[in-house]
């Protein structure tokens, strides 16, 4: 019998798994949980976003985006995300899904994983940690220590002076930075996909910890390349917006 005799045999009959894989193509179910670094459970759930992307090649990048959900789930308990076939270009290759992770207690963080393919009985179980966010916002504030430092052992009209004055000025800004898209993730990525109720709670109890945060770093608005410099090292003049 020639091969093409069995392949067709195969197909009449259903048969022959050996030759097919039955995950052709497939992902999943992946079974996710949140942990905390701190340890803490949050009163409010953590919005879950996937999606996948092929990766670029030397000439295009194929598929884009697939397996995109939004799931919501508290700290320490699992979510499922279903299995899907994935239109790849190889489908039996490793895709990479990435999922986000974000609350308004946590840094945003983006966790890329590679899953190959899986029969329907085989989940995947992956646990992802998030770190407070004013952890985060000491670890972008530590970024001004080193360059303050060189700056006093340096007289103020040495270029070794300026150039350390100009990494302090950067990593201040970068501070503010970081806690205002932070605040813009929470009110348009964040409570967008919860009702109006949980909305109503969430900007209730982070509405006042979002303006320390705001207002205790420094000024963002740097459109005039004149003097933003000198709004780095002052309060904040722009107002407070908030959720």
């Amino acid at each position: 019998m020639t091969m093409s005799s069995v392949v067709l045999a195969c197909f009449l009959t259903s048969g022959c798994d050996f030759l097919f894989d039955k995950a052709h193509g497939y992902r999943g179910p992946i079974v996710v949980t949140i942990e905390t670094e701190d340890g803490s459970v949050p009163e409010f759930p953590f919005l879950i976003k996937s999606a996948y992307s092929e990766s670029c090649g030397h000439s295009s990048c194929g598929i884009e985006f697939g397996y995109k959900y939004f799931k919501a789930a508290y700290a320490n308990e699992p979510i499922t995300f279903p299995r899907e076939r994935l239109d790849l270009l190889q489908p039996n290759a490793y895709a990479s899904i990435e999922f986000t992770v974000t609350h308004p207690n946590y840094h945003q963080g983006g966790f890329p994983r590679g899953f190959g393919p899986t029969d329907a009985d085989d989940p995947i179980h992956i646990t992802f940690t998030v770190k407070p966010f004013a952890e985060q916002m000491n670890k972008v504030a530590g970024w001004a220590t080193g360059p303050k430092q060189d700056m006093q052992n340096f007289t103020p009209d040495s270029r070794e002076y300026k150039k350390a004055d100009i990494r302090y000025r950067q990593a201040r800004f970068n501070l503010g930075n970081t806690i205002t898209r932070h605040i813009t993730v929470i009110k348009t990525f964040y409570l967008p996909h919860f009702s109006k109720r949980m909305q109503q709670r969430v900007i209730e109890k982070y509405q006042p910890i979002f303006r320390a945060w705001y207002y205790g770093v420094p000024e963002t608005d740097c459109w005039n390349k004149m003097t933003c410099q000198e709004h780095i090292l002052k309060p904040r003049e722009a107002e407070y917006e908030g959720l």
